[in-house]
């Protein structure tokens, strides 16, 4: 049993480890009064390529004029009068950009004109935002349970949960001697919890961010009961209880920056015991990406 959930566990990870590289994105500026106030040559139209893509490259295998400026722009000078001279109707050119976390995007700029400026934004179209959010969890067996999860595409959590009684009296399965629980009236779950793992990036759009959430810790677990005579000495014993290792697996959804649903499953072993718990959660989310922007 415990080797099938490995497994399974060990598929769950292994996508989001193997994800594929990102994607680079140019948009064309619509400005259609941008000036180059560098450019004095009849003829030459400018290129730009802005963008804070860390350790981009371009390449232009035309050869034009280039000048990557203290803000990171890429600024190609191409000579359109040259190129007719050449034997070419119109100047084209095609720009090669790449990333240590994307594939190569092919820019093609098409039908440049002499005097005009071609202004392109370059970003990681599904670069993950740094997220910061906090969930109430509903569970079977817990009465309060929280988490608190933080980072970008790669990122980390920390969950707690409790139930209503802690362990108290004998431990009904490990009591030898014949007792009369008839009447005996079970008080609620012995539940305590502390995990903490990965939260991954499966998938970022405009409206929503999918996560998933692997992890592991200690817990505990029981029904607590309440007799009408003494077991051991004491009115009070515990069942079905299980301490040790505590995996968690599950998936977080953000939407719309601020709002945070989640759901999952734990599974807490002990020895040769297992109890396994599902759980729903429901919380806000900060976008620490936009707030930073905001303020700048």
């Amino acid at each position: 049993m415990i080797s099938r959930w490995a497994l399974c566990l060990s598929l769950l990870i292994s996508p989001p480890l193997g994800m594929a590289a990102q994607e680079l994105r140019a948009t064309q500026s619509t400005d259609k009064h941008k000036v180059d106030r560098n450019n004095q040559k009849e003829g030459v139209a400018t290129v730009v390529i802005d963008s804070r893509v860390k350790d981009l490259t371009v390449n232009n295998t035309a050869g034009d004029e280039l000048t990557k400026t203290e803000e990171g722009l890429f600024v190609y000078r191409i000579d359109t009068y040259a190129d007719r001279e050449n034997g070419f109707p119109v100047s084209n050119r095609i720009f090669l950009l790449n990333s240590p976390k994307s594939d190569e995007l092919a820019l093609s700029v098409d039908d440049i004109q002499p005097k005009t400026v071609y202004y392109y934004t370059v970003i990681l179209a599904n670069q993950f935002p740094t997220n910061l959010s906090a969930e109430y969890l509903f569970t079977q067996s817990s009465k309060v349970a929280l988490r608190v999860a933080y980072g970008k595409r790669i990122g980390f959590y920390l969950s707690y949960k409790w139930g209503d009684y802690k362990k108290a009296g004998a431990n009904i399965d490990k009591v030898t001697e014949d007792n009369d629980v008839t009447y005996a009236k079970e008080l609620g779950y012995i539940r305590t919890a502390v995990t903490g793992g990965l939260r991954l990036g499966l998938l970022h759009k405009r409206h929503g961010t999918l996560y998933m959430l692997v992890g592991g810790g200690y817990g505990e677990y029981g029904r607590q009961w309440q007799n009408t005579t003494e077991l051991d000495g004491n009115i009070y014993f515990h069942s079905d209880y299980i301490s040790g290792f505590d995996g968690e697996v599950g998936c977080q959804f953000v939407y719309n920056d601020w709002l945070c649903l989640s759901a999952g499953a734990d599974m807490l072993v002990g020895g040769s015991n297992i109890s396994v718990d599902y759980q729903l959660g429901i919380g806000i989310n900060l976008n620490f990406t936009k707030l930073f922007k905001r303020k700048n």
